[in-house]
């Protein structure tokens, strides 16, 4: 009798430990991209053929959720246009920071549950992916206080942005939409896209896949959403994949 009970417990503990979600991250959190892998995740080094998307000579560029990456302070320090958004900007550097720090004990912990879930080619182990995210958070800090003096750094969030319609030539949306379906829904999803279209003429959002590794059930319906609206969609290869099957990204522009 003691020996059943015992056994139904750790059942139960079992079944617990499997229903908990790999990433228990409380929300959307602060965690940095360096530019290669914008890079690699939005094809800027060469889309369709028709050569690099970032040039000191194009229109102003938006990141829309940038967090601490560096993707701006990198491609500020090479002469391109380019604002970042976020309502973290509204912190010190010193609480954008500690806040990363929180961010890498749960992200850490997450990946080592869900190593399997991940094409590890790209990175090669989770103390890699650490590392770069510690580069990005350094080279962001760097330039921070300096960028948001010159408006490089725009406390904001979406859907409402600061700034006049058609002033960027593209919008980027790297491990926001989409990722974090279960915290945003389905219509926070419409009225950002319809926002980033408003800034931009065009917009690319990447990934697709929700933190539990798979498809966002938001995107069938936000694409029918844009469709109607008068906005042209299209989903293209990216040279990148973490998540297993996550080689997509979303591209719109108003016809």
């Amino acid at each position: 009798m003691r020996f059943r009970i015992f056994e139904e417990l750790e059942m139960i503990k079992e079944t617990q430990r499997i229903s908990l979600p790999e990433f228990d991250l409380g929300g959307v959190v602060p965690w940095g991209r360096r530019l290669a892998e914008y890079q690699a995740f939005f094809a800027l080094d060469d889309m369709d053929g028709g050569g690099p998307v970032l040039d000191a000579g194009g229109g102003p560029v938006l990141d829309a959720g940038g967090g601490p990456s560096s993707f701006a302070a990198e491609v500020a320090s090479a002469g391109v246009r380019v604002v970042a958004v976020d309502p973290i900007y509204r912190f010190p550097g010193e609480a954008i920071a500690a806040r990363f720090e929180q961010t890498a004990v749960a992200m850490r912990e997450g990946m080592a549950r869900a190593a399997d879930r991940f094409n590890w080619g790209h990175y090669g182990s989770e103390e890699a992916v650490h590392r770069l995210r510690r580069e990005a958070l350094a080279l962001f800090l760097a330039d921070f206080e300096a960028g948001k003096a010159v408006g490089r750094y725009v406390p904001a969030v979406l859907p409402n942005l600061p700034f006049a319609d058609g002033v960027f030539r593209l919008a980027l949306s790297s491990h926001l939409l989409f990722l974090y379906g279960d915290t945003l829904d389905f219509d926070f999803h419409v009225a950002a896209m319809k926002e980033l279209l408003r800034v931009a003429g065009e917009v690319r959002v990447f990934p697709l896949f929700n933190l539990d590794g798979r498809p966002s059930s938001h995107l069938p319906g936000v694409m029918r959403a844009m469709g109607q609206d008068g906005v042209r969609c299209a989903l293209r290869e990216v040279p990148f994949e973490f998540q297993k099957g996550a080689r997509q990204m979303l591209v719109a522009w108003r016809g």
